[in-house]
């Protein structure tokens, strides 16, 4: 019969000494087994171990953003992984001071980006943020803003309204045109609203992910300390729970990045539909110039023709007065008076017709300056014809991307095969991209255009 007894943590097993040296030897045989069986079920405690990782810590950084004439307000500020992944976002306030949080965040490389209307993208590549650190970014105005557009633009048609008298037309429009701006410029305000409280509301799902995070390391802790009581089967069942936790917090990251996504593509939306505006308004203010230009023409060409009609009739009535001063002359003296009478007629006649041969050239030259400019306005107008066309193009490309964008959204909300999804956003975003390229070279031609018609 064997004994054994539990003292300190180890197993004493006493054999008799009747029992034979085969048993004894099967005995101990067994113990080796035993320990070596206990050893293997408890290096499998420490799996769990391995599925857990440390909370990364995230970091704050400021940014300030600048131009020649001082603080930017409402500059749109992205921090991009390098796989155009919008990490976090954020806009610059009155003082041009934009602070955004990144957490967690692993120290991985990179892209800091400023995007505003009135200026020149900023790109900061393939940096590492430190926490408390203040970025310095510096921007330079683009050759036309839409501001200074729609300034000249409201300056030629003040000029335009000062020369014609009765335009009653064009107040009203104008009024018409200011309460209309006030109107788009209280829905920009909103939705700039909406934006910064989308914002805060992803910063709301990034700690509770951050929550989910530690409750499935603390569970991972619980495991451990219970495994030496745990079945297999409940330990799987532990474990499969833990990995369906952190999927669907990936899930909840990836949705969080994709409405980021929609939010700065709404804001770029925004600004392009300011820039719209100012060159709608420039286009109707260079239509007006054209028609304003026509009128001058025809009153040239009127007076002209009104000019050459009177010369005509001086020119005969000079010489029905020197007819009848000639016939009338029963005198010598009556037809030397006459014959003087006559001369001066004609040198006044001769007179009168030099200076309405003047007028006219003068108003031929005015007329061949007028048609000249005209030509040139049809000119220009034609080119902002093309570009139309070409914008039509683009925006019906964007609207295509908008649909695939919809159609890729719903893939990912299935959770299906989204490594291949992944790759599916990264070539989006590379169309977005190549399409943003073609707008902005379309703009800068549109300007421009617009500036060889106000010179």
């Amino acid at each position: 019969m064997l004994m054994y007894q539990v003292k300190k943590g180890f197993l004493y097993l006493y054999v008799p000494t009747k029992v034979s040296k085969m048993k004894k030897i099967y005995v101990l045989t067994s113990l080796v087994l035993a320990s070596l069986a206990g050893m293997a079920s408890t290096s499998n405690v420490d799996f769990p171990i391995s599925i857990s990782e440390p909370v990364k810590e995230g970091v704050t950084i400021t940014i300030t953003v600048k131009s020649e004439n001082g603080p930017v307000k409402d500059a749109l500020v992205k921090v991009v992984s390098g796989t155009r992944t919008v990490i976090t976002a954020g806009t610059s306030d009155a003082t041009g001071t934009a602070t955004i949080s990144v957490g967690p965040y692993g120290g991985q490389i990179v892209t800091l980006e400023v995007f505003h209307s009135m200026y020149s993208t900023y790109k900061l590549k393939d940096i590492k943020l430190e926490n408390g650190r203040t970025y310095n970014v510096s921007l330079r105005a683009k050759t036309s803003t839409a501001e200074e557009v729609t300034a000249d633009s409201q300056e030629k048609q003040d000029k335009i309204q000062g020369q014609i008298d009765g335009e009653v037309d064009s107040a009203a429009e104008a009024a018409k045109r200011k309460e209309e701006a006030i109107i788009r410029q209280a829905k920009l305000e909103k939705e700039t609203a909406d934006i910064k409280g989308a914002k805060e509301e992803l910063q709301k799902e990034s700690e509770t992910a951050k929550q989910k995070a530690e409750e499935l390391k603390k569970e991972a802790k619980e495991l451990v300390a219970g495994s030496s009581t745990m079945t297999e089967e409940k330990r799987k069942q532990l474990e499969n729970d833990i990995k369906t936790r952190e999927d669907a917090a990936a899930k909840r990251k990836a949705h969080a990045e994709a409405r980021a996504k929609v939010l700065e593509e709404k804001a770029a939306q925004v600004e392009l539909e300011k820039d719209k505006t100012a060159i709608a308004a420039a286009k109707n203010d260079s239509n007006k110039a054209q028609k304003e230009q026509e009128k001058e023409l025809k009153k040239a060409e009127e007076e002209a023709k009104a000019k050459e009609k009177a010369m005509k009739e001086n020119k005969e009535k000079a010489e029905d007065d020197a007819k009848a001063a000639k016939e009338g002359a029963k005198q010598e003296e009556k037809k030397e008076k006459a014959k003087k009478n006559v001369e001066k007629a004609e040198k006044e006649a001769g007179k009168e017709l030099k200076e309405q041969e003047k007028l006219a050239a003068e108003a031929e030259k005015l007329k061949k300056d007028a048609e000249k400019k005209a030509a040139k306005m049809q000119k220009f107008q034609e080119k902002l014809d093309k570009l139309d066309a070409d914008q039509k193009k683009i925006d019906d490309d964007r609207k295509s991307l908008e649909g695939e964008q919809k159609k890729l959204d719903k893939k990912v909300s299935k959770g299906k095969k989204l490594d291949k999804l992944k790759d599916d956003q990264v070539k989006l975003d590379e169309k977005n991209g190549k399409l943003d390229e073609k707008q902005n070279s379309l703009d800068e031609d549109r300007k421009r255009v617009l500036k060889k018609m106000k010179d």
